[in-house]
């Protein structure tokens, strides 16, 4: 063999290794991607079109990946309809570590566990008990609670130490009270489901997701039994309470706000307006238990009462301090005290420093949670859903309560009558914003 015939198999030889070179790195392509799109699978499980991409545009991004960005992956991150892309290694090395186990741990995994598993992991190493993820069921539940509208039935059940489920309030003019339903009634069956030995949560959870419209509710009342047809609807849960208290001769308003909902500065306004047409001369806003809630719903209520500018709250972030101002004609001008315990926390606490340094009124209690802190929440596609820290909040002052609670102007606690026999005569708390706004 001469010279040029060895020089043209080396260029044959130097020809394959190439092509040889060029299919490991298409199946390594082909790889990667299959990997990235098992794993955008797990993550959504509906087809939606936000997630057909055509191959080509996938073979070209992860071509361009591997030809600039050594050892990273392109991992397609969706957020409410909107998809982008990330290059990280460390997601690499996350996906790497899901599919070592799930294809070679001998026994039986569940996915779904595992990543939920993964997310609860990587927001506790936050370090913030503000910021933390809900699982799907725990956020329906959380979005029913802070939403204020729920579609079921407007009743309370409890069930009594011999086994019986009773029901034990309604909501004003929802659909149990307009069917009939009564309290004290005794739950014996709910459609074709028979109550003794279920639990409320169980009956609960039927009536919120079964399909019937309607549903055959047979109670025990006055010994006698009786079916009631109750048609689920949505429901508006009520948050806050009113009615008028008398001392001195005066007539003074009060409000018991249980969570700032989305709807509760909607029914804030409507109490109001009811206290009002009684010419009340004070008003008492009760927030003790209350754990707060939406933002925009306590603002809503403190521009109804502080006059047009005054300061209701300030939002520090990493950059800046801003003030957010009322912005509404409307307020009030008569004396306010804001009752208040430990567990009053973050938009009760908001409600109650405005209260206290833009209106002049009275905080009257004990110091409250010490939540200053504002979070966002963004729901994942499963209906799950992050929530994570974004802001400090502070006081119309500039004081930071995080941690130690707002300081009443009046403190004092609940007496141990009030213990031993609750009622607004034994309410030590409430006589002294009474006494504060009648003097």
């Amino acid at each position: 063999m001469n010279n040029e015939e060895i020089t043209k198999q080396q260029k044959k030889v130097k020809e394959l290794k190439e092509k040889l070179k060029k299919e490991k790195q298409k199946l390594k392509l082909i790889n990667n991607q299959n990997k990235s799109n098992k794993f955008i699978n797990m993550l959504k499980k509906d087809d939606t079109d936000t997630y057909k991409f055509k191959e080509v545009l996938i073979i070209m991004l992860f071509s361009l990946a591997l030809g600039f960005f050594t050892c990273f992956s392109i991992i397609t991150i969706f957020n409410g309809g909107r998809s982008y892309f990330t290059v990280s290694k460390d997601l690499d090395k996350f996906i790497d570590s899901y599919y070592t186990i799930v294809d070679n741990y001998y026994g039986d995994l569940n996915k779904e566990d595992l990543v939920n598993s993964a997310i609860e992991g990587m927001i506790n190493s936050v370090g913030d008990v503000y910021t933390n993820y809900s699982d799907s069921d725990t956020t329906t539940s959380f979005l029913e609670t802070v939403e204020g509208t729920y579609e079921g039935i407007g009743c309370t059940i409890a069930q009594k130490q011999t086994g019986e489920i009773v029901v034990i309030d309604m909501f004003d003019d929802g659909p149990s009270a307009k069917a009939g339903l009564m309290i004290d009634d005794i739950i014996l069956k709910v459609d074709d489901i028979e109550a003794e030995g279920k639990t409320t949560t169980e009956l609960s959870d039927y009536i919120k997701n079964t399909k019937n419209k309607n549903i055959i509710i047979t109670v025990l009342r006055n010994n006698e039994e009786k079916e009631v047809t109750v048609v689920r609807d949505k429901v508006e849960v009520p948050t806050v309470t009113s009615e008028v208290l008398e001392k001195n001769n005066k007539k003074i308003g009060y409000m018991s706000i249980s969570i700032f909902s989305s709807i509760t500065d909607k029914q804030f306004n409507t109490e109001l307006e009811k206290l009002q047409k009684e010419n009340i001369e004070g008003l008492i806003i009760d927030v003790r238990g209350n754990g707060g809630g939406y933002l925009s719903s306590v603002t809503n209520i403190l521009n109804r009462i502080l006059e047009k500018d005054k300061v209701i709250y300030q939002l520090e972030s990493k950059d800046k301090v801003e003030k957010k101002k009322d912005t509404t004609k409307e307020c009030l001008n008569i004396p306010i005290a804001v009752l208040t315990n430990t567990g009053s926390a973050s938009a009760s606490e908001i409600l109650a420093s405005a209260i206290k340094e833009s209106y002049g009124g009275y905080v009257v209690g004990t110091n409250t949670y010490g939540k200053g802190t504002v979070q966002q929440t963004s729901q994942l596609p499963d209906g799950s859903m992050l929530k994570y820290t974004v802001q400090n909040w502070l006081t119309p002052n500039g004081n930071w309560v995080n941690e130690v609670g707002l300081e009443p102007t009046d403190y004092i606690e609940l007496s141990e009558e009030y213990y031993n026999n609750p009622n607004n005569d034994t309410d030590s708390q409430l006589q002294k914003a009474l006494e504060l706004l009648t003097k």
